[in-house]
């Protein structure tokens, strides 16, 4: 009797405790980027945010250049000829060229902040909580890039706005940005410039060494992971160029049109791999990018490997 009652206390015990490692988990919310100069949705796109329950669209507003004389500028400013699907959140998205933090950079924050939100009156994008910049920063930028970024964070600060900003992983060695929260880059982990074995777009061996310092890294994270692939053409031996339409014609024995693009299974190996290292990275999943074409490289089989933890 006293066996049976203890083997019936320990089940429910058990049951509890089962029953708080899910309540713990946080509901996942996905994302997704749009990189491309004219927000324009067809029906395959407009379907799979739908299907896919996309509350976030990380929208790629302009990009910020270097020329000289003439110095800093933005470049490649996207055009609205569709209205935002209704309840999807948007996050102004600003890429900064890297080059840009060697130049003078004086008043470039409240440039910045004032272009994106006169344009998000322009075009009527209302849902927006926060303002993201990527910039491939290095140890030797850092310094002007984290300055520029506090001072982006303080004009946001006068509109209600967050700060976010794109970790990619040689970065996670450094000290983290002055921003409030971070998008791990989990994509383009090798050089496409090499014909090895190793994926470029995404291969668990080159995210692996990275693993260890997700822990101690500092900054509340969400992750993206790529949906794209690279076609690239390699002549000789000798990368020469990435393929966006006809591949050019060979001319020489040996000339080769690689095409990389990840496996379902691979993003779901790397996603959970870095989820086991933090539990508030696994709350938001981020795809790279939205586009009919990129879209249609998985089926619906993959799509449930990507987005089920």
């Amino acid at each position: 009797m006293k066996m049976r009652l203890f083997l019936a206390v320990a089940m429910v015990g058990m049951l509890s405790l089962a029953g708080c490692r899910r309540d713990d988990v946080a509901p996942q919310s996905n994302a997704m980027y749009y990189w491309r100069t004219v927000f324009q949705l067809d029906s395959t796109e407009r379907a799979f945010l739908h299907a896919h329950r996309v509350e976030r669209l990380y929208v790629r507003f302009f990009d910020v250049v270097c020329d000289r004389p003439s110095g800093l500028r933005p470049e490649a400013t996207i055009s609205f000829r569709d209205s935002v699907p209704a309840g999807l959140e948007v996050v102004p998205t600003v890429f900064v060229v890297e080059n840009c933090l060697r130049a003078d950079t004086t008043g470039l924050a409240h440039k910045l902040v004032k272009r994106v939100v006169q344009m998000c009156r322009t075009n009527d994008v209302s849902h927006v909580r926060e303002v993201q910049i990527d910039c491939d920063w290095t140890a030797r930028s850092r310094q002007a890039c984290y300055a520029l970024l506090e001072h982006i964070r303080q004009e946001l600060r006068a509109h209600g706005l967050g700060l976010s900003a794109t970790i990619r992983l040689h970065q996670l060695s450094m000290a983290p940005p002055p921003v409030d929260r971070g998008v791990l880059m989990v994509y383009n982990t090798s050089s496409p410039q090499q014909l090895t074995d190793h994926n470029p777009v995404l291969d668990m061996r080159d995210v692996e060494p990275y693993l260890k310092r997700l822990r101690r890294y500092n900054l509340p994270l969400s992750a993206a992971y790529p949906l794209f692939q690279w076609r690239l053409f390699f002549s000789q031996g000798k990368f020469q160029e990435v393929v966006y339409g006809q591949p050019p014609t060979k001319r020489f024995v040996g000339d080769t049109l690689v095409t990389w693009q990840c496996p379902a299974d691979e993003i779901s190996r790397v996603r959970n791999a870095i989820n086991r290292q933090r539990s508030d990275i696994g709350s938001e999943l981020i795809l790279y990018h939205l586009d009919h074409n990129q879209i249609n490289h998985y089926n619906p089989e993959d799509y449930e490997k990507i987005f089920n933890r």
